[in-house]
């Protein structure tokens, strides 16, 4: 069997949810975010391990997130964040999960499954507010849906939500859609509803001011992105493997694709079993470093589908038996997904979920 494996510490997600609920006032709930895999923690374990550390609620993407919560038993609130088609709206009264709804035709496909079944539809409404991809835009809009879900009692306006596109990079703009948010739930209320309203995601969640009825936990449960704990949250994930060749080769050799490394001096080069096809990604190639023997070794050449190669020159001592780390700590060293991220230029969300199906998990609590 391939050495590359991901170990998932569900416990470290749940320490995050406990230190970020004890951050939010007792009044104010907590709904942590699991879509993706819980960013490619195991959503199915991430869940249950949260359901004793603060978690109020879940919210995931698609319906078929939602059904695997309901098959392993998981019964408290699911909203279900992104748009759907008319199946997945059927499906989203069926497993009991609540739909954000934002169009007419929407409330009336769910008004109608709940008719069928006899189970009462759940959903949120969405308000857009500024980031432009789903949710009512206008008064009017809204109006107009409100007319109608007046219309729909077999569908419950559990909630009314939005969502903050620069929380972490732009307070003015961030404020802005926040009155705009606040005047659509006066509205909303105003027309008879009672929904608990929810803005705020990770980077603005600790802000009393967004916290309004309930916060989402998202990126945060899994280590990062929460302004003033920096240091304070832990990792989930760690990605290890062991080399599959050691090998010394001369000064002014090139190694991998394109010749994008040249040694400047006699090197060992070491191959490890993981690469692009692993879901590694390829921009780190010549940018990123390994751990072994708790030392960094930087990569070397171009990341391949299937292997990386690391300049271990200046660690003695290395063997076919070392414990190679591409993600997590080891000695007083640590490669975290920020770092990945900011190397890779992308976010660490990506690189949290980006890893593929070749590489076997393991839960470790």
């Amino acid at each position: 069997m391939r050495p590359t494996i991901m170990r998932i510490s569900t416990e470290a997600v749940a320490a995050n949810a406990r230190l970020l609920r004890s951050r939010v006032p007792a009044s104010v709930r907590m709904m942590c975010v699991v879509k993706a895999d819980a960013y490619g923690h195991d959503a199915v374990r991430t869940a249950r391990k949260l359901l004793g550390a603060g978690a109020d609620a879940f919210c995931v993407a698609i319906v078929e997130e939602a059904q695997s919560l309901r098959d392993a038993g998981i019964e408290v609130p699911i909203l279900i964040l992104g748009g759907a088609g008319e199946e997945s709206l059927r499906e989203a009264v069926r497993c009991r999960a609540s739909q954000a709804v934002y169009t007419p035709r929407m409330l009336d496909v769910l008004a109608d499954e709940a008719r069928k079944t006899g189970v009462r539809a759940l959903a949120h409404l969405k308000l857009d507010t500024g980031m432009s991809r789903v949710g009512v835009r206008t008064d009017a809009e809204l109006d107009a849906l409100l007319a109608r879900w007046r219309d729909c009692p077999e569908v419950e306006m559990e909630g009314v939500f939005t969502h903050f596109c620069v929380a972490d990079t732009d307070p003015v703009f961030t404020e802005a859609q926040n009155r705009r948010f606040e005047d659509g739930v006066a509205r909303i209320r105003a027309a008879g509803f009672s929904p608990i309203a929810h803005a705020a995601a990770t980077s603005a969640m600790l802000e009393p001011r967004y916290q309004h009825d309930m916060v989402r936990a998202g990126i945060g449960l899994y280590g990062t992105g929460v302004p003033g704990l920096e240091g304070a949250l832990r990792y989930g994930q760690r990605l290890t493997t062991r080399p599959i060749r050691i090998e010394r080769i001369g000064a002014g050799e090139t190694v991998g694709y394109g010749r994008t490394f040249t040694a400047a001096r006699d090197s060992v080069i070491m191959t490890l079993p993981i690469g692009y096809g692993d879901g590694y990604p390829r921009i780190l190639s010549n940018r990123a470093d390994v751990l072994v023997k708790g030392r960094r070794a930087p990569l070397a050449g171009r990341v391949c589908m299937d292997m990386i190669m690391a300049d271990v020159t200046d660690i003695p001592g290395v063997t076919l038996e070392d414990e190679v780390v591409l993600l997590g700590g080891q000695g007083g060293e640590r490669i975290t997904p920020d770092e990945l991220a900011e190397r890779a230029e992308t976010i660490p969300y990506e690189i949290m979920l980006g890893f593929g199906s070749r590489i076997p998990v393991e839960v470790i609590d």
